[in-house]
């Protein structure tokens, strides 16, 4: 029989589906996130340890083959920041908080410098989080002083400032608790392509109370100067990486790797305690129901997720890196599920050829529509320059109705509660119904791309994505430059996809003809996910920024019509135009040609 691609993305597992969803419940999760409650999930640390046992132990207790491998990379873990500001009038005032991972440290005489308030504000969604600061700081002279801003310190904006040319930065947080977090672009531990790009400068965090005081007293020339003391403990340091394997019985080569961090901030409990008591569970069903498995499944808890950006996932990208560019038929991040208030699938980040499969599970598992967005350049989706398709950044999250009752604001996990990568994050933020309805969502997603006979990777969706950027970007350009090469090969391979689509059959996920079609699946899909989200090729990771669709030919767009017509600058980008146009054609072309286009 014939199937379409839309029917790919439907296909359910019937009865041995519905077995493996009936036995998945709460009862080791919960215990697991209680023990959780006990430590601190530092990377490389003690408490981190601890929670490492806590699942290695009921991994071998349930038969689970696992490795916990102990890399050395490089991890930031800060230790506390004071603001000191010295009033005209001689007194001073001292706020406490915090500093982020990878900031300078300052010493115990700190740095003194005069106060300047930036006119920034907080982000009014997840996903502006990573934003730069844009013309906030246009026309300020910025040089020698510290920079007061309301705003998290995150890389963009710390570099922002940085080349600003600030002795140091004051971030206010949006609440009256400061948010963790940390301030390098560098994707994973520093190569020698991005040593250089560690941040430069030294960042103190404050609550919005102390903050809105700090820039009140500023704004009336009250403040003489403000001290800022921070402290880290930055540099190399072995990490653990859990990895369990639950092998397929027809495809085992091929596998699914679903994964979320260990490590945490404070307590961490619903970011991302209940990720980790997820995936636990995941891997006690499938592993009692292995020999309904077509493929494998890995299930990885990264360690140097806060503390080192992505540092864990990012080293098993490298050291697996061939592995996962064979093999690897599909990712699943599982970072925040099952989080107070958190009812609604909305704002998910997923690749688009994988779209209308995770919104048919979303569907078929809870009854509701879900609602999804192109993926940030977040979470541990390190490997989008291995071309791996991708699902699930982040989880279920509450309605905007009750952030706004709350008085909310924009956060990047916790289900939308603001405790995020604060010391409240503890288990109040979990909910044990919520979190049954996520693994419930979690485990179907895994266990279908487990066995789906014919993947569900909807590449003309793809294309027709990548399609729409480059209208955008053509329409930028205008008659300065021309994309109709790319425009064209989009469209080719569109009508390619379509055809392969309709060409899939839905016998068994080990009938040779099915693995052939997939195999021309992945090898297409990996040409795809690379171009869209990648610039800097296959084994090396772009940085930890605002990554736009088909980011080598944004970079050039926005140069070039930046530049004025004919100059240096102009000509400059138009050669970057020139070669980002030849290898999105030429991209395009290849992955057509994988399924069977001219």
């Amino acid at each position: 029989m014939t199937i379409s691609t839309t029917s790919t993305a439907a296909w359910s597992g019937g009865a041995a589906e519905e077995r493996f969803r009936a036995a998945l419940n709460t009862d080791a999760a919960w215990e697991l996130i209680n023990e959780f409650t006990q430590f601190v999930r530092e990377s490389g640390t003690e408490g981190e340890a601890r929670a490492v046992a806590a699942i290695t132990r009921r991994l071998t207790a349930w038969g689970v083959a696992h490795t916990v491998h102990r890399p050395t990379c490089f991890i930031s873990l800060p230790r506390g920041a004071t603001v000191t500001a010295t009033l005209g009038d001689g007194t001073t005032r001292e706020f406490e908080g915090t500093t982020p991972g990878f900031a300078i440290p300052t010493g115990d005489a700190g740095i003194t410098a005069a106060p300047v308030v930036v006119q920034a504000g907080h982000s009014a969604s997840s996903g502006a989080l990573f934003a730069d600061l844009g013309g906030a700081i246009a026309g300020l002279d910025l040089g020698g002083k510290i920079a007061v801003l309301d705003a998290l310190p995150m890389p963009a904006r710390v570099r922002d400032l940085a080349r600003a040319g600030v002795a140091a930065a004051v971030f206010i947080s949006p609440g009256a608790r400061v948010h963790e977090g940390i301030c390098t672009p560098i994707w994973g531990s520093p190569d020698l392509d991005t040593i250089d790009a560690l941040p430069t400068i030294s960042v103190a965090e404050v609550n919005k109370p102390d903050g809105t005081w700090l820039k009140e007293q500023i704004g009336a020339g009250r403040v003489q100067g403000l001290t800022v003391r921070a402290n880290l403990d930055t540099g190399w340091r072995e990490i653990p990486i859990t990895v369990a394997e639950i092998r397929g019985a027809t495809n085992p080569d091929e596998f699914v790797l679903v994964h979320g961090h260990l490590d945490s901030w404070g307590e961490g409990i619903g970011d991302n305690a209940t990720g980790d008591a997820t995936l636990l569970e995941l891997a006690r069903v499938l592993q009692a129901n292995r020999g309904q498995l077509a493929r494998s499944v890995r299930i990885a808890w990264w360690s140097g997720h806060s503390h080192g950006r992505y540092a864990g996932s990012t080293w098993y990208a490298d050291a697996f890196g061939l592995d996962l560019m064979e093999n690897c038929v599909a990712q699943v991040n599982c970072d925040s599920p099952g989080c107070r208030w958190a009812t609604e699938y909305r704002d998910l980040s997923v690749m688009p050829e994988l779209v209308d499969f995770t919104s048919t599970v979303i569907r078929d598992v809870t009854g509701q529509e879900s609602r999804t967005e192109r993926p940030l350049r977040a979470g541990d989706y390190s490997f989008n320059n291995l071309g791996i398709a991708g699902t699930l950044m982040l989880s279920s999250t509450m309605p905007q109705a009750i952030a706004d009752e709350h008085g909310y604001y924009a956060v990047g996990g916790c289900g939308g509660n603001i405790a995020w990568h604060t010391v409240d994050d503890t288990i109040e933020i979990a909910d044990r119904d919520n979190l049954a309805r996520d693994i419930a969502v979690y485990g179907t997603v895994v266990w279908r791309l487990a066995n789906a006979p014919i993947l569900p990777l909807d590449l003309a969706a793809a294309g027709a994505d990548l399609r729409a950027s480059l209208d955008g970007y053509a329409g930028t350009l205008g008659a300065r430059f021309d994309l109709g090469a790319a425009v064209a090969a989009a469209d080719a391979l569109i009508e390619a996809a379509d055809r392969f689509g309709r060409r899939a059959t839905s016998s068994e996920a080990g009938d040779a003809a099915n693995r052939a079609h997939n195999r021309a699946l992945l090898r297409a899909g990996r040409l795809l996910t690379a171009l869209s989200y990648a610039q800097r090729g296959p084994f090396r990771q772009d940085a930890a920024l605002d990554v736009p669709p088909i980011p080598d030919l944004a970079a050039a767009t926005r140069a070039f019509t930046a530049a004025a017509p004919g100059s240096a600058a102009a000509n400059v980008a138009h050669v970057s135009l020139l070669r980002a146009r030849n290898r999105t054609a030429w991209t395009l072309r290849e992955a057509a040609r994988e399924l069977g286009g001219e």
